[in-house]
């Protein structure tokens, strides 16, 4: 089976949105997740979308992942020395083992996210 991992401390989670969670996350997000990134043209996707992406791709492999663990879990990926914009390309990952997009699209959409970022720096400075 395909998926996504993503190690935190001693923790080897697998991530993968199967169909039953990718509907889920649609009617908490009101949108298809996917436009989390669509929107991104405009700003960064917002952190708390981000969450419950992964929570939601936590669900097929780690059942348990309730929404304060999954903060927490996040919280500790940060405490690692991780950043919320080396966060983005793990959920990216998610998208992409579980069918939204192929690897040539994913790197075209990186490309992307980081002339964003570069250009947000340069705006703040």
């Amino acid at each position: 089976m395909i998926y996504s991992e993503l190690k935190i401390g001693d923790k080897e989670l697998k991530l993968r949105l199967d169909s039953r969670a990718c509907v889920g996350l649609e009617r908490k997000l009101g949108k298809s997740p996917l436009s989390v990134f669509m929107d991104a043209e405009k700003s960064l996707p917002k952190l708390e979308e981000l969450i419950m992406i992964l929570q939601a791709s936590l669900q097929k492999f780690n059942q348990g992942y309730t929404e304060d663990k999954t903060y927490d879990l996040y919280d500790e990926y940060v405490e690692e020395g991780n950043t919320f914009t080396d966060f983005i390309p793990v959920i990216m990952d998610v998208f992409k083992v579980s069918g939204f997009f192929k690897e040539a699209d994913m790197e075209k959409a990186k490309v992307e996210a980081k002339g964003k970022k570069q250009k947000a720096v340069v705006k703040s400075l």
